[in-house]
């Protein structure tokens, strides 16, 4: 009877899929980049800031974060294709915003971003230029 035990779970365990596919941390990534750029859409900076890489937030304080967007509102942000290699990762997004400055027009702004991100203890972080 024991026998039978261990076949079964031996053989339950090679049935069983790997826990962390490929697609499984893509979906991850792509699901960390929405949210980051959720925060800045929402004016949400400090949360956006806790997406940043722990080396970038080691050397840039809040406030010298929440200074980079003052001039700055991002209105949309879509994440499109997604390449990891190994803890690297590299998230293409299309982003429309606008400039705060009297002497800039108006209108919305676009433009195609490919943002680098890393993966530190399972967590993946944005990689600020």
């Amino acid at each position: 009877m024991g026998l039978f035990l261990i076949l079964g779970l031996l053989t339950s365990c090679a049935t069983q899929p790997p826990i962390k596919k490929e697609e499984d941390e893509k979906g991850i990534l792509q699901k960390r980049a929405e949210d980051y750029w959720q925060y800045q859409i929402k004016g949400d900076i400090e949360k956006a800031y806790q997406c940043e890489a722990p080396e970038f937030r080691e050397k840039v304080s809040l406030i010298q974060y929440i200074n980079r967007f003052k001039l700055v509102k991002y209105l949309e942000a879509k994440v499109s294709p997604i390449e990891i290699n190994g803890d690297r990762g590299k998230v293409s997004v299309d982003i429309t915003y606008k400039m705060l400055l009297q002497h800039i027009s108006r209108k919305d702004l676009k433009k195609v971003v490919e943002e680098k991100w890393t993966r530190v203890n399972g967590v993946w972080y944005h990689i600020p230029e």
